[in-house]
């Protein structure tokens, strides 16, 4: 369920200590900023029902080394911007889509578990997407303090699992 609501500073505070430890209890988090254990979990509960916060598992780049991470700049054919970017997000190397201003229309991010992978993402699957005119894709060399959740670090080596 989605609110618009917005959030105070005992949200944003909430959000920052669970950014620092996910594993946090509420019960903890209630101590640490001196509130009820049932206010955490109200705001807590209101923050993720409401598509504002998510707490999940996530995993360090750097520590898969033989993962490439790379930034797809995509040109489109028309203005389906938004179709275009929902079918792209659907690839299963795709971290994020962005639609962006500037020589690009879409930019994504993906990881691929190996090169023949992240070749295969170019060259067959955004290719078929209907709109894609041409990409530019740039590998990422080294990153610092990228951390990716844990379900499209992990799923590839997992045979029969899915992300959402």
């Amino acid at each position: 369920m989605r609110t618009s609501r917005t959030i105070d500073e005992l949200d944003i505070r909430i959000a920052h200590e669970l950014g620092k430890d996910g594993r946090l209890s509420n019960r903890e988090l209630a101590r640490r900023l001196g509130i009820s254990e049932g206010s955490v979990r109200q705001r807590l509960g209101r923050l993720v029902d409401g598509g504002v916060l998510r707490v999940t598992a996530q995993a360090n780049l750097e520590s898969q080394p033989d993962a490439f991470l790379a930034i797809v700049g995509v040109k489109l054919d028309g203005r389906r911007l938004t179709e275009c970017a929902k079918r792209i997000a659907k690839l299963p190397s795709v971290l994020t889509t962005m639609i962006v201003t500037g020589r690009h229309d879409l930019m994504a991010v993906i990881l691929a578990p190996s090169r023949r992978t992240l070749v295969d993402f170019v060259t067959s699957e955004l290719s078929t997407v209907p709109g894609v005119r041409e990409s530019e894709t740039s590998v990422v060399l080294k990153s610092l303090d990228f951390w990716v959740d844990s379900r499209k670090m992990f799923t590839p080596h997992l045979k029969g699992t899915k992300t959402k």
